[in-house]
């Protein structure tokens, strides 16, 4: 099976930014996040390179059928030599099981055998779709267009991807509703940055960097970027915007300082988010192109409560991978460039609902020092690039399109944006771009 991120991939550059003033964190925290980076540094950052799906060693999900009696199933595991690590509930539970002295194919394979399973599959790794590298190389940032209505940020003129959008026009209509949530799955959320303080809520940690399970904050640099692309604050001379300035982020944690997480964590991240209020859920992660069912029953759960899921397409060039490509329930998103023409590490495929920019991407970094600080970026504020930073802004348009139709469904939010969105490549919707390329006015119409 191809492998959504297969290999390191090019690496870019941290250009001049803007110094900011770092808030100071508890010391114990502080030094658990220092040690976090040092691990992260030495060891690499899981990205699935191998060309064969990676997945938690000794691990299995299994779902059990609707009325199954999850207390039997239970008695019943010490006879296979295994016990439940972790549960959580949907139309039926779902349990994390872990085994001592059995692998993970053996543990899929008996219970696929048992009559009262739904399914069974490895707890696959996933990771974050970002493109990094060792040795930034200098890269040009798209000329932006000198505008009166543009906002004090002092970053904005290297925000070209807003004006591609025509996020400042769409502005005129609504820059989001405060009490709409957008839910960052990622590596955790910098809470305390000054360009994202006061709109941040505190969710979950799914990784066990926080032993309380509480405290969501960024280990890596990756969610902090995406939350700032969404939801920034505008207008307060400093940094960056985000696409929709005034909603809020839900910061979920299922990514480690190392860029990776579990299968089950990240599902049960999904669950925490539309349990708890959140309209979009961003999710810039992703995993090898695998039939997964656990990602397609949480997809089917999230879209049931109402929920829009916007998934990562990919970074190896080839097809779509997971979750994306369960396109009934997550809304795939490429990457395009500066000139509309789909970014070269780009994923492609008929599951590509519509594109958004995805290169030299501005935005909000933690103010302290993460891992991604060792890959050349720099604190605070720096651009980054892969169909990571592509769904975030088609998130903030979703947030801008349902602040203004607080009404509608998570439906017609998705089917707004891809009518309006601006049609590239080959006419009509197409493997590249979907529908198109994302536009924020189009999308809120007149």
């Amino acid at each position: 099976m191809k492998n959504l991120l297969n290999k390191t991939l090019a690496s870019i550059v941290t250009l001049t930014t803007l110094a900011a003033c770092s808030p100071q964190l508890p010391v114990q925290q502080a030094a658990r996040l220092q040690q976090l980076s040092a691990a992260s540094a030495s060891t690499g950052v899981v990205f699935n390179r191998n060309a064969a799906a990676q997945s938690v060693p000794n691990e299995a999900i299994v779902k059990l059928k609707p009325g199954v009696n999850p207390d039997l199933f239970v008695a019943s595991l010490g006879r296979a030599g295994a016990r439940v690590k972790e549960f959580f509930d949907l139309d039926s539970r779902v349990f994390l099981i872990q085994s001592q002295s059995r692998n993970a194919d053996d543990l899929v394979a008996t219970f696929r055998q048992d009559a009262g399973v739904e399914f069974s599959e490895p707890n696959y790794w996933f990771s974050l779709t970002q493109q990094l590298g060792p040795a930034p190389v200098a890269q040009q940032v798209p000329a932006a267009v000198h505008r009166v209505d543009a906002p004090n940020d002092e970053l904005f003129p290297k925000q070209w991807h807003l004006q591609r959008v025509h996020a400042l026009e769409a502005w005129n209509q609504t820059m989001g509703n405060k009490d709409l949530i957008v839910a960052v799955v990622d590596t955790g959320v910098d809470y305390d940055h000054p360009d994202l303080a006061g709109s941040v809520i505190k969710g979950k940690d799914f990784t066990g960097e926080d032993p309380t399970g509480k405290d969501p904050r960024d280990s890596f640099g990756h969610g902090t970027h995406v939350a700032g692309i969404i939801a920034a604050h505008a207008n307060n001379q400093i940094g960056v915007a985000g696409v929709a300035p005034n909603v809020k982020i839900m910061a979920v944690k299922v990514l480690s300082a190392k860029g990776g997480g579990s299968l089950f964590a990240i599902a049960g991240g999904i669950k925490y988010a539309v349990d708890n209020g959140a309209k979009i859920v961003n999710l810039s992660l992703g995993g090898p192109a695998v039939t997964d069912l656990i990602s397609t029953a949480i997809g089917y759960y999230a879209t049931k409560k109402g929920a829009l899921l916007m998934a990562a397409a990919g970074n190896s060039a080839n097809e779509v991978g997971t979750p994306a490509r369960i396109d009934d329930y997550y809304m795939a998103v490429s990457a395009s460039d500066d000139q509309d023409k789909l970014a070269k590490f780009s994923c492609f495929g008929k599951e590509i609902s519509v594109s958004s920019p995805g290169t030299v991407i501005w935005a909000t970094t933690p103010t302290y020092h993460v891992p991604l600080n060792d890959y050349g970026y720099a604190m605070n504020y720096a651009p980054l690039q892969g169909t990571s930073m592509a769904p975030p802004l088609a998130a903030g348009v979703a947030a801008l399109v349902w602040s203004k139709h607080p009404e509608w469904t998570a439906k017609q939010v998705r089917a707004q944006m891809e009518k309006s969105a601006v049609d590239l490549g080959t006419p009509g919707k197409d493997n590249s771009f979907g529908y198109g390329r994302i536009d924020a006015l189009a999308a809120l119409g007149n």
